[in-house]
């Protein structure tokens, strides 16, 4: 097992004495007893009993790589935002990551549909060639010194609490004039931490032409990876659109904004082969499939902006049954808290292993009482915020190899 499980396996077992073994069945019996010493004396070191994947485990591995899972609060305040990822940029510098994972709505959360149509970034088309020359979108400027210093001094820290803060509607907001391009700056806190970035969810316009009057008459919710260089690498547009509507609680219709992407998209990174998919999709197992079967993932993405209602009934469930059915780590970076009057995140940025072990959870809501109680919690938790853990890619071969799932589906035959 990885050490971010925070766990060390010792194996304690009744010596085995070959001489005693006179014969097959002797043989046989104490193989038995040897097959029961494993299964029942598997202790971490607290002495209590592990699971028996403690036993299929690799106990090392030359494929371990640890990452960071950021946890925010976004609103329509890009400035702000930008400043907060830079601050898990610095964490996760410092933690020794070599990859930051960000949620959906990273940038940029609005109050309206038309205010989310104004604010979307470039489209991809454009956001790809200008990657090729850092002097078109990455040049010094104010704010980008101070991405640079936020950057610099969080890796610097002892601890994540930051009890100064940045406001909402503090000094960054008019620095340097409007953000252009959400991507632009990601790529940017990506080259000055050195830090490989999944920014999981920017909206991006549909095409560079499509517009209606000076805004886009549709967007892409966007998922893209960007190297430690600030080169974009790979893209996915978000295929399955959020148009839920529980009475008193959720009304929301995406599809009124967004269009649906059409490719599944896995790509490599120094962690592993990445599936790139976003929060709604996480409901939709055969697009799971389809990424491990035919696009070898062994890292599933599923960065969010889940409602409060939602991820309290299915949030861990759904995250869990992906990681196991496909034997991948998931990683899922969270939205939480309060953004506007009528938006709200449950929080939780967690990562499963491929045998469905929680590894890390930054927390969240646990229940949600405040519409009754008419009280206006920003947060349940500190925000932004990091969690980490380790990605062991020896451990996706072992369970793999061990109860070999993918195989047998391949080989499966049946009908009505």
């Amino acid at each position: 097992m990885s050490e971010s499980m925070g766990r060390r396996w010792k194996m304690k077992m009744m010596p085995l004495h070959y001489s005693m073994a006179r014969n097959p069945i002797q043989i046989s019996v104490l193989s038995v007893l040897l097959l029961s010493s494993l299964l029942l004396f598997c202790m971490d070191d607290n002495n209590t009993a592990t699971t028996a994947m403690s036993i299929i485990s690799p106990s090392s591995s030359t494929r371990i790589s640890r990452i960071a899972i950021a946890q925010l609060r976004s609103t329509k305040h890009k400035h702000t935002n930008l400043i907060n990822i830079a601050k898990t940029a610095g964490w996760a510098k410092r933690d020794g990551a070599k990859m930051l994972f960000l949620p959906e709505c990273l940038g940029f959360l609005g109050d309206s549909a038309e205010h989310t149509l104004l604010n979307a970034d470039p489209s991809m088309e454009v956001q790809i060639k200008n990657s090729w020359d850092d002097n078109v979108l990455l040049p010094m400027n104010s704010f980008r010194e101070a991405l640079a210093a936020t950057i610099e001094s969080c890796s610097q820290s002892n601890d994540d609490d930051d009890d100064e803060g940045i406001s909402n509607d503090d000094e960054y907001n008019n620095c340097e004039g409007p953000i252009e391009s959400i991507i632009a700056e990601l790529r940017f806190i990506a080259k000055k931490s050195n830090l490989w970035i999944s920014g999981g969810g920017i909206h991006t316009a549909a095409t560079s032409t499509i517009t209606t009057g000076n805004e886009p008459s549709k967007i892409y919710n966007t998922h893209v990876i960007i190297d430690e260089q600030g080169q974009i690498t790979s893209f996915y547009h978000k295929i399955h659109l959020f148009d839920v509507s529980i009475p008193g609680k959720v009304n929301l219709k995406e599809s009124n904004t967004t269009a649906p992407g059409q490719k599944l998209v896995v790509c490599d990174s120094p962690i592993g082969k990445l599936a790139l998919t976003i929060c709604y999709d996480m409901r939709f197992p055969e697009m799971y499939t389809q990424l491990v079967q035919r696009g070898g993932a062994e890292i599933i993405l599923i960065p969010s902006a889940f409602t409060v209602p939602t991820g309290l009934a299915h949030w861990h469930a759904l995250l869990r049954a992906r990681a196991i059915e496909n034997q991948c780590y998931v990683v899922a970076a969270a939205q939480v808290g309060q953004h506007n009057e009528k938006r709200k995140s449950y929080g939780h940025s967690l990562a499963f292993d491929p045998w469905g072990e929680l590894l890390v959870d930054a927390g969240g809501y646990e229940n949600d009482t405040s519409q009754e109680s008419g009280i206006v919690e920003v947060s349940p938790v500190d925000v932004p915020s990091i969690v980490t853990c380790e990605i062991d890619l020896d451990l996706v071969q072992s369970v793999r190899e061990r109860m070999p799932i993918q195989q047998h589906r391949d080989s499966s035959n049946f009908s009505f």
